[in-house]
């Protein structure tokens, strides 16, 4: 999962709870909580969705590694013609993890995409 890192959330938003108040810190505060809702979110969720994407990334590129390693694998691959992204097992790979980033990211984003809700 890219963006910013766990790690650098919490320098953010401790660095700033270590700062002088302000009159915007109402608005600061409901930042600072967002930013600890992900972290809580990628420490719960993430690992579980990290792991299923391994698995999923495995079994199209036939090949093993950590999440980053194989992303960047099947990317190049659909980049280079040698993955066909309008394959249903690669479609249905992106799709899943688009939804659970989204479920990290932005939780009251609706996370069912059928028929129905596209």
């Amino acid at each position: 999962m890219r963006g910013p890192t766990k790690e650098e959330l919490v320098r953010a938003v401790s660095g700033w709870l270590a700062g002088e108040p302000t009159p915007a810190d109402g608005f600061h505060r409901k930042v600072a909580a967002n930013a600890m809702g992900i972290i809580e979110r990628e420490l719960t969720l993430w690992p579980a969705s990290e792991a299923a994407a391994i698995a999923r990334m495995s079994a199209i590129l036939g090949e093993t590694g950590d999440y980053d390693t194989l992303n960047d694998a099947l990317a190049e691959a659909i980049r280079n013609g040698g993955i066909d992204a309008n394959d249903p097992k690669v479609f249905a790979h992106l799709k899943q993890t688009a939804l659970d980033m989204l479920a990290v990211d932005q939780p009251r984003y609706r996370h069912a995409l059928n028929g129905a809700d596209q």
